[in-house]
């Protein structure tokens, strides 16, 4: 069970790295609501199944990947934002990350940034 906001959110982030669907799918389901919606500029995804598909593609698309939070949330009511960084071969980049969760810590909603 998560405990806290930065806990969820680490959990999140830690999420995309794993390898594999099953992987994708576990992860992100200590830390998903079942109906929680992902969107970025090209994405626009609803579920468990769908999130972990999008993270699945990510690594086929950029293998040595890896996503780390870069600052910790600020939260209020219920939603918050927090920076995260990506590792690719030829630098980092950094996003951003408006979130919603429900009461037991499962991000309802992100909003991607980068």
């Amino acid at each position: 069970m998560t405990a806290s906001v930065e806990e969820m959110i680490g959990k999140y982030v830690n999420a995309w790295n794993n390898h594999t669907l099953a992987e994708f799918k576990a992860a992100f389901g200590e830390c998903w609501a079942a109906d929680a919606t992902y969107t970025d500029p090209n994405y626009d995804i609803a579920g468990l199944d769908a999130v972990a598909a999008l993270a699945q593609v990510s690594l086929y698309m950029v293998p040595t990947r890896t996503f780390s939070v870069l600052t910790q949330p600020e939260h209020h009511h219920n939603v918050g934002r927090y920076n995260w960084q990506v590792h690719l071969p030829e630098g980092t980049k950094d996003g951003f990350d408006y979130f919603e969760f429900n009461s037991e810590f499962k991000i309802t909603r992100i909003v991607s940034f980068f």
